[in-house]
Order: C-alpha cells, then structure tokens, then sequence
C-alpha cells in the first residue's frame, strides 16, 4: 500500500457521548489490522482543545468562522490525559479489542473562560458593539477521544471522535 494507508483501523465505541465533568468514559477500542505493525503502545487519549474564531467584515463582505492562528484544524489543547492499552510490541493480525475506562477532568481544572472578559457595565457595552458592528471573537472547547497506535517512523493509525462535555 501506498504509505502504509489503509493497512489498518482503529474503532473507538464509547459507553455515550455527552458526558459530564468528572465523569468516567468507559468504551472499547477495536485495532483492525491487515499485517503485523511494530508501535510504540497503543492508547486512548481525551482532550479539551480551544478554537477561538475572529468575525467581521472584508472589503464590506461579513466574514464568519475566521479562525485566529496558523492552524484552525488543531487550535490549543487545554487538557489531555492517556489511557495506556498496550506497550510497545509487534501488533499481530487480525488486532484486538481492548477495554479502557478514562476520567473526564473536573471542572475546577478548566480554564474559565476562552477569552478575557471585561466586567460589569463596560463589558456589557463592548459586547453590544461587537454584535452590533459585526466584529468580534469567540471561544470554544471542543473535545475529543482518539484512540492511536503510535508507529515510530511511519503513519500512525488512529480515530478521532468528538464528544460533548458539560
């Protein structure tokens, strides 16, 4: 195959996915593989990553979703934690499943608020200029659960499934 594509795939299962802070994720992660791959390990990682988005107006065209940064695709990981499965070793086909339970943060860990926020009244004035002139810049977080087996030097196998935390 053409650099080590469709050689494998990993199938992440989740218990749900709209969770709560502090919770435990419980799922399963199913490697699929097509010949045996040396890894590093074989984990499953939950991440917060924050995308903070620019809006307003070019040449008198509103322009939303612009995002701020180089990479929109990536933005600023906030929180992560891995779950080990499995070390490094020569993975055989056809894979395996393996079971994996990973904590979702507490809330008290998070950063408050995606942006700085100005108090009170003046707060309040600025945010209804922003709407009103069209300019502006928000945050979110949005999280994830990818389950990657880490191959030194080739193409990593992996999935990547958004999930809701509140």
């Amino acid at each position: 195959m053409v650099f080590g594509f469709f050689e494998g795939s990993i199938e992440l299962q989740l218990d749900k996915t709209n969770l709560a802070f502090g919770e435990t994720l419980h799922g399963k992660l199913n490697l699929k593989l097509k010949k045996e791959k040396k890894a590093r390990q074989l984990r499953v990682t939950i991440k917060a990553v924050k995308a903070v988005t620019q809006y307003g107006k070019r040449s008198g065209v509103r322009v939303m979703g612009q995002p701020v940064g180089s990479n929109s695709n990536q933005g600023e990981v906030v929180f992560s934690t891995d779950a080990i499965l499995d070390g490094e070793k020569t993975y055989l086909p056809p894979g395996g499943e393996y079971e994996f339970r990973i904590q979702v943060p507490q809330k008290s860990v998070m950063p408050q608020s995606g942006l700085p926020e100005l108090a009170g009244n003046l707060g309040k004035a600025v945010q209804v200029a922003q709407m009103l002139s069209g300019f502006g810049m928000s945050a979110q977080i949005k999280w994830f659960v990818e389950g990657v087996l880490d191959i030194p030097g080739g193409v990593d196998i992996s999935k990547r499934l958004q999930v809701s935390v509140q």
